[in-house]
């Protein structure tokens, strides 16, 4: 089976992780993706989470109509910062017999060779990313063709929806309306639990 892997804080989960997942079905012929939210992201140590339960509870509601989309939440029962490589092999022994595509960001591709073992994450999967910003397409093809170790990634260049955890938790601060961010249940799930003010 071919699975994608799409983690994230999912601080709250928002409309821009949705397309991307559909996105990356479509272009990719997946057969389902996992979504894994993370405990302690080794990258965002000031970032105020919202508790594992409320993340994984919008996950939920967010996820709820897609069945190729699940939930893993392998990352809340380790210890420590979540790396990547643990979740992968974690998976991999999981599900022995998938093909794993690892989606991340385009600020976390161009660092990858940076990311723990990320030369043995190479070995098991194959690392999937597309640009939030149109003018940053060729900054990842560079990066790609620079790393030898890179060559079997894919950069995709179809439209990312513009939107951040982080811009919808500061619109939340500022009493703005997040309804074309976040999905219908999302946006009252946090309204009913107070979350982010």
């Amino acid at each position: 089976m071919k699975t994608g892997i799409f983690g994230g804080a999912f601080n709250p989960v928002h409309n821009g992780h949705i397309a991307l997942a559909k996105h990356y079905m479509t272009s990719l012929g997946l057969e389902r993706i996992i979504f894994i939210p993370t405990h302690i992201p080794p990258h965002k140590t000031d970032e105020l989470l919202a508790s594992e339960a409320d993340r994984i509870n919008m996950l939920v509601v967010a996820l709820s109509g897609f069945d190729n989309f699940e939930i893993d939440d392998c990352e809340f029962k380790r210890e420590g910062k979540s790396y990547t490589y643990d979740t992968v092999v974690y998976l991999k022994d999981k599900y022995p017999d998938d093909d794993f595509y690892l989606i991340v960001g385009e600020d976390q591709y161009l660092f990858f060779d940076k990311w723990y073992r990320y030369e043995d994450i190479l070995k098991l999967t194959t690392v999937v990313t597309a640009c939030r910003h149109i003018n940053r397409y060729k900054e990842l093809l560079q990066y790609k063709s620079s790393h030898i170790k890179m060559k079997n990634s894919i950069v995709s260049d179809f439209d990312v929806i513009e939107v951040s955890s982080s811009q919808i938790r500061d619109g939340i601060k500022a009493k703005k309306d997040i309804s074309s961010l976040v999905s219908d249940g999302v946006e009252k799930y946090i309204k009913e639990h107070g979350l982010y003010v």
